[in-house]
């Protein structure tokens, strides 16, 4: 007495599996697409990142490199608040927000934006 199912073409069974394995394999290849944050364009506000976006930070960068700067408060997505950085030469870091240069940036740009309003 053998305990082993037969797959025929009459089985709905097989037909389940063969569904379930080509919605298995479509999954794989959608998130294989989902671009990475390192070198996407400048609009990527379109889409909702759900994780942190600095895993590695700078603690510090000469303030005459730097052309934006934008802080992002922690929230549900990540648990601390991140710092980025867009130097003049188009590249984006991540600058530590506890390293004392940073906190200085920080304090002189809400000044500057108290002022201004």
């Amino acid at each position: 007495m053998s305990l082993r199912l037969k797959a025929t073409s009459s089985c709905p069974s097989a037909s389940l599996h063969r569904i379930l394995g080509g919605l298995l394999l479509l999954s794989q290849l959608l998130t294989l697409l989902v671009p990475a944050i390192n070198g996407q364009p400048e609009n990527v506000d379109t889409f909702a990142e759900l994780r942190c976006l600095c895993l590695r930070t700078v603690s510090g960068v000469h303030p005459s490199k730097i052309s934006s700067v934008e802080v992002i408060k922690a929230g549900a997505h990540c648990p601390k608040v991140e710092v980025l950085a867009t130097l003049k030469e188009g590249k984006r870091i991540c600058l530590d927000p506890d390293a004392p240069g940073v906190k200085k940036l920080i304090q002189k740009i809400l000044e500057g934006q108290g002022s201004a309003a």
